[in-house]
């Protein structure tokens, strides 16, 4: 996930920074974090390629916290926001923003590891499992969003993670049952022997489709699925926060 800290006092800043990802680190989240001390910069960089959770001074000189986060909601009501002020007088009317804490610059070492616990305990609330029953009979929880693809050879089925592949009961999986399933996650039939998490996919061409965590790893691509497979794509690409 994608981090950003706007404050325009850069030592506390950096220091709010610093807090974050350890408290993060502990909560064994993968996250890249950044700093910025102009509100301005962090728009833009926010429409160009988005944050997930936002850590937001209020009184700052440009724009301020409360300008920032209604230009920012009017585009996007996913991201959250957490408000990090002196002026604990906002926090009644922060509440029109949907922040997901307001946390008191002077309470900041009780306040934030609280708020981060909460919002870890929420992200894995929301994370989409799926119970899968392996070769052995042996029953596995995978999240979702780790899962790669899914592929057969012959009359088995198998799945990739970004850690491992692994080889399910094949009396329990078909591909069209698991695309049936797998549908409202994202997942895409690109041919008869893949469906694939879309989240993965960073080209679609005419004979493959490559993935962007390995530039080198290209998946067939039925020639006749191509144009059906690049709709859901972009749709996907487009909607995909509410998947």
């Amino acid at each position: 996930m994608r981090i950003a800290v706007c404050d325009d006092e850069m030592l506390f800043a950096d220091n709010l920074k610093t807090m974050v990802d350890s408290l993060f680190k502990k909560q064994k989240v993968e996250f890249q974090s950044y700093v910025y001390n102009d509100a301005r910069r962090l728009i833009i960089d926010h429409y160009d390629d988005k944050y997930q959770l936002i850590f937001l001074d209020i009184d700052m000189p440009d724009i301020s916290g409360m300008d920032f986060a209604s230009e920012i909601r009017m585009t996007d009501s996913k991201v959250t926001l957490i408000f990090v002020s002196n002026h604990s007088n906002f926090v009644f009317e922060s509440l029109q923003f949907a922040p997901f804490r307001f946390i008191r610059k002077e309470y900041l070492k009780d306040e934030l590891p609280r708020a981060i616990t909460a919002y870890c305990n929420e992200i894995l609330r929301k994370k989409p499992i799926i119970d899968l029953q392996l070769k052995d009979k042996s029953t596995i929880s995978e999240n979702v969003e780790e899962i790669i693809y899914f592929f057969s050879v012959r009359h088995d089925i198998y799945y990739s993670t970004t850690k491992e592949t692994k080889c399910l009961y094949s009396r329990e999986y078909t591909l069209e049952k698991l695309e049936q399933q797998l549908n409202k996650h994202g997942f895409i039939r690109i041919h008869k022997t893949y469906l694939v998490n879309y989240k993965y996919i960073y080209h679609i061409g005419i004979e493959n489709v490559e993935l962007n965590i390995n530039a080198s790893e290209r998946l067939p691509i039925s020639r006749r699925r191509v144009p059906e497979v690049k709709k859901q794509y972009h749709t996907l690409m487009r909607d995909g926060d509410d998947i």
